[in-house]
């Protein structure tokens, strides 16, 4: 499979089509392919080979009529023309912007997913289709706020108009400049529990026989509700319990739902620049949502069901995780009360990126949405760090040789050797750092 190069070749007279080439192991570049190659139609595609495209491409999947990852008794699967946002006008460049929820963390052969996230590229982003290529190029490879970095933004105001400039360094500074390190790991913890991990938010856009996956993020959709109960002294408090979205609940999220509204954050400024994009995408505002007027959902993007699913709930959200990092250590398994919780950078850039009324399609298998995995022995087993010392050990060290990305992935030199952020630093550096544990050993 990975040898086959699912490519598109540049449509320039289609205004609502994109100008890069995706590969079947999700790299991009601007590589041309032999003039002979021709995408097959994605109407003549089977079931199968719809399948086989959504193992490299999960943007297929919203095409996959097969009734085990549909509610029962609704649409199985949608159909190309189904991608399309319906309110924009038709040959807005936006209007082929869709987004899938893809929540199965067991593959069809019943293997455990792991988690990686793909982050987009600039230079794959439509927006900055007149930059010059090496400009974007430059920005994509290198660290936000470096000597390297700030030498590129000084070239933007010598080589760019000044509209063009403003509009990219406002990208940078609001959206770019939070970029972290794309999570990878083979499974969530959750306190002395573990779970597959590879349930995703991916943005896709439709173009010509091709489906194009611009990134994915990490996402935990729903596992809990809140139950109050009555305390001894006559109190009364919460506490949350297992409930997710499947069997008799599985008409909780609808298979097609659509972006209703745009919200931002307390800690970025909303200028005319951001007043300018949201305008340029149909819509969306400076309005912050506060979850019980105690918890700030940052850039909360408000989806509704289509009015097919009249029983799916109607209040959920795309948010960054708000709560604490055991939360950040769950993300890509089940783990909220209805949400789909993303990171920070993951949240800045959906909200950026998203136009209003995009569609949001929902797919999953009953059996695949959530897997807790039993293991024997004691979970410090499968944890990359026994006890307090150890992590105190590597927080030490990603500070001292990878301060930057100590700073992004927020990991200060003193605090838990279990939370999500320490580990997502160490599936990172791992490599890096066991080499330094045993060159250290033999000094």
């Amino acid at each position: 499979m990975d040898s086959y190069s699912h490519s598109i070749l540049p449509f320039k007279n289609n205004p609502i089509c994109c100008y890069d080439t995706i590969y079947h192991n999700y790299d991009t570049s601007f590589y041309q392919p032999p003039p002979k190659y021709k995408p097959k139609p994605i109407a003549s595609l089977s079931l199968e080979e719809l399948w086989s495209y959504y193992l490299i491409n999960p943007c297929y999947l919203p095409l996959i009529k097969d009734s085990s990852i549909w509610e029962p008794n609704k649409n199985i699967g949608f159909d190309y023309a189904d991608l399309f946002n319906d309110s924009l006008p038709i040959d807005h460049k936006y209007r082929n912007r869709y987004l899938v929820g893809d929540f199965n963390v067991i593959g069809r052969k019943g293997t455990s997913h792991s988690l990686q996230e793909i982050y987009p590229h600039i230079m794959n982003l439509q927006e900055f289709d007149s930059i010059p290529i090496d400009i974007l190029r430059h920005l994509d490879s290198l660290k936000y706020g470096t000597k390297a970095y700030d030498s590129v933004l000084l070239t933007l105001d010598t080589t760019l108009t000044v509209e063009t400039a403003s509009v990219l360094k406002n990208f940078l500074l609001k959206v770019w400049n939070y970029k972290m390190l794309p999570i990878e790991r083979d499974y969530s913890f959750y306190w002395s529990s573990l779970f597959s991990a590879g349930q995703y938010l991916v943005l896709c856009e439709a173009c010509e026989d091709s489906l194009i996956m611009i990134g994915k993020f990490a996402t935990s959709a729903k596992r809990l509700n809140i139950g109050n109960r009555i305390n001894e002294d006559g109190s009364i408090s919460e506490y949350y319990y297992t409930a997710l979205p499947t069997g008799r609940y599985r008409n909780y999220y609808a298979g097609l739902n659509t972006i209703s509204s745009k919200h931002w954050e307390h800690n970025r400024y909303y200028d005319q620049l951001d007043r300018q994009r949201d305008k340029e995408l149909g819509g969306g505002h400076n309005r912050i949502v506060m979850y019980r007027n105690k918890v700030e959902l940052s850039n909360f993007m408000l989806f509704v069901p289509h009015p097919d699913y009249p029983k799916a709930m109607i209040n959920n959200g795309i948010h960054e995780v708000a709560l604490n990092d055991v939360a950040r250590g769950m993300l890509g398994t089940a783990n909220s009360v209805g949400c789909l919780r993303v990171s920070d950078f993951a949240a800045k850039f959906v909200r950026w990126w998203t136009p209003q009324d995009t569609k949001l399609f929902i797919a999953y298998n009953d059996t695949c949405y959530d897997n807790r995995i039993n293991y024997g022995g004691n979970i410090h087993d499968y944890l990359p760090f026994k006890n307090e010392e150890e992590g105190l050990a590597f927080r030490k060290w990603i500070n001292i040789y990878y301060p930057y990305y100590a700073r992004i992935l927020e990991i200060d030199e003193e605090g838990s050797y279990r939370n999500g952020y320490i580990i997502d630093g160490y599936y990172h550096f791992k490599d890096e750092y066991n080499k330094y544990l045993i060159d250290k050993s033999f000094q």
